[in-house]
Formats: structure tokens, C-alpha cells, sequence
């Protein structure tokens, strides 16, 4: 039952359908705001533009104020002074909207800057006095940090090394020296021997833990076979169990290829040098590939060959922790990125050649003073591979099974470079970047700087250059072993390079056998006593971690050769 009207209402009218309708009544104007056309313009003035006046014959609804369902607008009556309000309203503005510097456009635009600078310091001044009104939080509601084996781990597994604690009665902890996945290397003072030493503490769980196991017996089996130590092989002289980690001694050494380089400015060492660390490389991995060894490194690169005197050329393989034994492969994430082989790179079986690929970029980049293949990612490393070697052989790309992720086949039934968004802009094409350029074998070597001096000739360049491109071979069959390098005409014996470069008193050997051996531990570690080496390398290569069985302050500014002789 509908109510009745009260008696000052007007006569009903039905509300106007919604929706955009042109109005009935020809006096209302469409283009007026909202309410246009429903008030009377005030005595003794003309209608506003745009305003048809109210016709007298038109029905009118007065409607009390604070009833209806319209009652927060204003009536008829007041809408007599909302033109003038109108007028009004520029003087009523705050003067910051009136003022054209503080303007909300300016200061989004012109003055952005200060208005964001205005933001935080009203951000951070809230900030400060919500802390400062807070109550104290009671030491009970705090979040207790997880305490990790007793106390003695930090959030990553790493032993917390403390200078000066002593273990097992018997090694001083001086400094940390090194740090990686794996764990920390720290040095230490072995009272019982009264040596200087350097132990590798694995972290405490349970899959490193059986990664270290796999390096504790290869290098056990290593030193089996090398009783005089005389195959570059870092020499494990024990290994125990503290506070639940995995603990590996090793002999001190000095500094790594990769710290030699740095000090030279990476303008490379001379071509003398190259050929002392190739021949004692070559030697090693030799001796790695014994039958009885079979062991694949896994991992060659500068940061892992290590010094055994600054002062001497004599150096020694280190970190066998990514190593395997043939037929016993249990990683396919293998080797650093810029001296991992084609074959790590295509998903194909590998076996010991792999070494002998890191070998040949090793050797280019110490005599350069920089990574021969330096790709950022799988495909730009690749990349730059066939940018110097060409495409890889057919019949291998054919049974690769990621091929097809760095080339295409083409419809005649070879491969071409797969053409990708990480392709690099200056790419030249296969084979463009000649080996021959890498090394300037006729320019007097890389950028002309070894140009007239003794044993830089194009002839012992070109010697060079042969022996890296069969280091080089795509197919691992077809690529050098370490028998046949050290048997290349690269290490020819001449009176100059058969220098001794071992301790007082041994001699030079005319076989393609070492030409250095490493000093006795103590002498090495006397060396090398006044501090340890960073962990880390300071340049912007973020992918090298440093495992480093070192201790000395670093190596000297100037080349290590200018410094030695013998070197």
C-alpha cells in the first residue's frame, strides 16, 4: 500500500527513464551541467547562457530539507547562488593551488625530483616515530636464529674459522684463504710437523660430504702412484673428521695462474714461460691418464694450477673435487664455461680429452693475457668457438643431442650456426677469428708486444700455433694426447730454455720429462708464511670462484719473470 504524498508536494511526475534522451521540454538546454534548466535565473538578471528560464505552467516539488531522495542537493532555491559561488570559488582556493611554482603539473613534471626527495623524507620521518612509539619487543617474542651444528656452522654449512683456535692438539688456525662451493680452505700451523699447511674444511652436509669423499680417494689413489710427488699433483697429506666436517690437509702452495695474470696487467706471460707450464701441464695429465689412474679433472682452469715458489715456475694441479674416473662419469655439469670442450657442450660422451681442450685455452690465454673463448652462456660460448675453429663435423653434430640448441640443419644435410637472439652483434662468421691473429705469429705476438725479443720468432709462433690447434680438435679422438704434446717440436730443448728451474742442486733432464719440480713443503711454506691470499679474484669475472692452497701476500707488482731468471 503506497503512502500518501505529503500535502506540500507538487503533483507526481515519474522519474525520467536513465540513459542519454534527449529532454522532452524544448526550453532545456543539453548542453548545460548537471541540474541545468531546472532553476530560475535571479531578479532583475538575464538568464546564464546556456539556461532556458522555469515555465510557470511547469509542475513544481518542493522538497523539504533533509527529506527525499534528494535531499543532499540543494533546492530550488539554492541554486540562486551557485553561479555566484561559481565566481567565488578562486578566491576561497588555497594559494598553493593558485600559485603556478607549486602546481600539481610542475611538481609531477619540472619538479619531480624534489617531490620525490619530499616523499621519503615524509616517509622516513613516519618510519622514525612509529619506531620510536613502539614498545620495547620482549627478548621472549624474539625469533631465535637458528643455531647450526652447536653453534660451530653459519647459515650456509661453513665451519665459522676463528684465528688462533687449535684442533685435535694440533693445528693452529691462522686465516682463511679460500672459499668456494665446496667449503673453505684455511691456513694452519701443524705443530706437530712444525710445517705450514692448508685444509680444506668441506661443508657439513650430507652431499658435499659425498662429493669429498669421491676427491679423498682419487687423490689417495694419486698419491699411491706418486710417491715423489714429482707429477704436478697437489700432495694430500691426511684427512679426519671435526666437528661433523670433512677435513683435507694439504701441502701450502703459492699462487695461482690466474693471480700471475692479473699482475701482469693480463698482457700475458712470454712464450718461454708458456712453454715451462705447458710441458709440466702435459706432464701431469699423462700421469692422470695412467690405466691405473684413468682420472678426468673436470675442471682446468688457471684459478686451479698453483705456484709452488713465487719465485719459480714450478706449479701443481689442485681442486680435484668435480674429478671422475673414466667409465665412472657421475656429472654432466662440467668444467668452467670458458674452457669447457665442444663435446661438454653438445651432450656427447667425454672422456679424458676434455683436459687437453682446457689445456690448449689455457695456454692461449697465458701468453695472451686473455680467455681464447670467453662466451657468456652456453651459445655465446659456442659461438665464439666456431668463430676461430669453424663449424664442428658433420658426423659429430649428427649425434649430439644438443645440437640443434647452437646449430641448424641445412637442406643439403649439413650445419650451419643456429641464428638467435643471443647471438652477439659483431659476430663475423665461422672462421673469421683466425688463431693465427689470436697470437700475432707474424706481428711480433699478441698486439705486437713481444715483437724482437729472444725465443719470440714467427717460427717458435707458428710452433705454438700448431701445438694449441691440436689441443683443439673438435672430434676428442683426433685431438693431441698428452704423449704426442710432449713430444711436438714446441718444447725442443735449446741451451736458454734448459734452465734448472727446480731446487739447489738438481739438473736439467734432455727427455721431454719435467723441467721443474716443486721445493720441499717447508721451504715452499717459509715463502709464503707472511699471510694468506684473498679468496676471491677482484675483477668483474663473477662466474671463478677461488680455491687456492696459498698463503704470501701476493705476487709482485712487475712480472714474476722480470723478477726470476729462471723463470
Amino acid at each position: 500500500m503506497l503512502a500518501a504524498r505529503p500535502p506540500h508536494w507538487g503533483p507526481h511526475r515519474a522519474p525520467a527513464p536513465r540513459g542519454p534522451r534527449a529532454s522532452p521540454d524544448p526550453g532545456l538546454s543539453g548542453g548545460g551541467s548537471r541540474g541545468a534548466g531546472c532553476e530560475k535565473a535571479p531578479p532583475g538578471r538575464a538568464p546564464a547562457p546556456g539556461l532556458a528560464p522555469l515555465r510557470p505552467s511547469e509542475p513544481t516539488m518542493a522538497v523539504p530539507p533533509g527529506h527525499g531522495p534528494f535531499s543532499g542537493f540543494p533546492g530550488p532555491q539554492e541554486h540562486t547562488q551557485v553561479l555566484p559561488d561559481v565566481r567565488l570559488l578562486p578566491r576561497r582556493l588555497p594559494l598553493a593551488f593558485r600559485d603556478a611554482t607549486s602546481a600539481p603539473l610542475r611538481k609531477l613534471s619540472v619538479d619531480l625530483i624534489k617531490t620525490y626527495k619530499h616523499i621519503n623524507e615524509v616517509y622516513y620521518a613516519k618510519k622514525k616515530r612509529r619506531a620510536q612509539q613502539a614498545p620495547p619487543q620482549d627478548s621472549s617474542t624474539k625469533k631465535e636464529k637458528k643455531v647450526l651444528n652447536h653453534g660451530y656452522d653459519d647459515d650456509n654449512h661453513d665451519y665459522i674459522v676463528r684465528s688462533g683456535e687449535r684442533w685435535l692438539e694440533r693445528y693452529e688456525i691462522d686465516s682463511l684463504i679460500g672459499k668456494g662451493s665446496f667449503g673453505q680452505v684455511v691456513k694452519a700451523y701443524d705443530h706437530q710437523t712444525q710445517e705450514l699447511v692448508a685444509i680444506k674444511i668441506i661443508k657439513n652436509k650430507k652431499a658435499f660430504l659425498n662429493q669429498a669423499q669421491i676427491e679423498l680417494r682419487l687423490l689417495e689413489l694419486m698419491n699411491q702412484h706418486d710417491t715423489e710427488m714429482k707429477y704436478y699433483i697437489v700432495h694430500l697429506k691426511r684427512h679426519f673428521m671435526f666437528r661433523n666436517h670433512l677435513c683435507l690437509v694439504f701441502e701450502l702452495l703459492s699462487y695461482n695462474l690466474y693471480d700471475l695474470l692479473r699482475n701482469t696487467h693480463f698482457r700475458g706471460v712470454s712464450l718461454n714461460l708458456t712453454r715451462k707450464l705447458a710441458q709440466q701441464l702435459c706432464t701431469a695429465l699423462l700421469f692422470l691418464a695412467t690405466p691405473e689412474l684413468s682420472i678426468i679433472h673436470c675442471d682446468l682452469k688457471p684459478e686451479n694450477i698453483l705456484l709452488c715458489n713465487p719465485k719459480r715456475s714450478a706449479i701443481k694441479i689442485v681442486d680435484f673435487g668435480s674429478s671422475c674416473q673414466l667409465g665412472q662419469r657421475i656429472y654432466q655439469y662440467i668444467q668452467s664455461r670458458f674452457y669447457r670442450s665442444p663435446e661438454v657442450l653438445l651432450g656427447t660422451p667425454y672422456d679424458l680429452a676434455i683436459d687437453m681442450w682446457s689445456l690448449g685455452c689455457i695456454l692461449v690465454e697465458m701468453h695472451t693475457g686473455e680467455p681464447l673463448f670467453s662466451g657468456s652462456n652456453e651459445v655465446d660460448q659456442m659461438n665464439r668457438i666456431v668463430e676461430v675453429l669453424g663449424i664442428p663435423p658433420a658426423p659429430m653434430l649428427d649425434q649430439a643431442p644438443k645440437a640443434r640448441k647452437y646449430f641448424e640443419r641445412l637442406p643439403g644435410g649439413g650445419w650451419t650456426l643456429r641464428r638467435t637472439k643471443e647471438l652477439r652483434k659483431d659476430y663475423q662468421g665461422p672462421g673469421t677469428r683466425r688463431l693465427q691473429e689470436v697470437l700475432g705469429v707474424q706481428t711480433g705476438g699478441p698486439g705486437g708486444r713481444r715483437a724482437g725479443e729472444p725465443g719470440h720468432s714467427p717460427a717458435d709462433y707458428l710452433r705454438f700455433q700448431d701445438l694449441v690447434l691440436r689441443m683443439l680438435e673438435y672430434e676428442p679422438a683426433a685431438r693431441i694426447s698428452p704423449l704426442g704434446a710432449l713430444q711436438h717440436g714446441f718444447f725442443r730443448r735449446t741451451a736458454d730454455e734448459a734452465t734448472n728451474t727446480g731446487p739447489a742442486g738438481s739438473s736439467a733432464s734432455t727427455s721431454p720429462a719435467p723441467l721443474d719440480t716443486c721445493p720441499s713443503s717447508s721451504t715452499a711454506s717459509s715463502i709464503s708464511s707472511s699471510g694468506g691470499s684473498s679468496g676471491s679474484s677482484s675483477d668483474n669475472r663473477t662466474y671463478r670462484y677461488s680455491n687456492r692452497y696459498c698463503g704470501g701476500p701476493g705476487p709482485p707488482i712487475t712480472d714474476c719473470e722480470m723478477n726470476s731468471p729462471q723463470i
